[in-house]
């Protein structure tokens, strides 16, 4: 049974040694890929006025959208707050009345 596991085991540690082989050269395949499209945007000639408006154009969307997060989470917590102090009114009120041994009031 022990040699039927050390077995199993080196077929497992085999077959993840040929599976990391396998990512690494697909890795240094989509490294190699990646490198010579670098090289040919690199190497063409941009129309930077083209650039420049959509680089303005991905800050403005990128401002508004953050802008809006803000918003919303500034309505968010606003609302929370609120929820909150209405808890806190229920629980003071909840209190008041044991104490005052009405406890059937809320």
């Amino acid at each position: 049974m022990p040699e039927e596991m050390q077995t199993t085991i080196r077929e497992i540690e085999s077959e993840a040694e040929k599976l990391l082989d396998e990512a690494r050269g697909k890795a240094r395949q989509i490294l190699e890929d990646a490198k010579k499209k670098a090289n040919k945007i690199l190497s063409s000639e941009l129309p930077m006025d083209e650039i420049r408006a959509e680089q303005n154009k991905i800050i403005s969307a990128a401002n508004e959208e953050a802008d809006r997060q803000i918003e919303d989470s500034k309505k968010r917590a606003s609302q929370l707050k609120a929820d909150a102090l209405s808890k806190v009114d229920e629980a003071v009120k909840l209190i008041a009345n044991y104490i005052k041994g009405d406890s059937l009031k809320i």
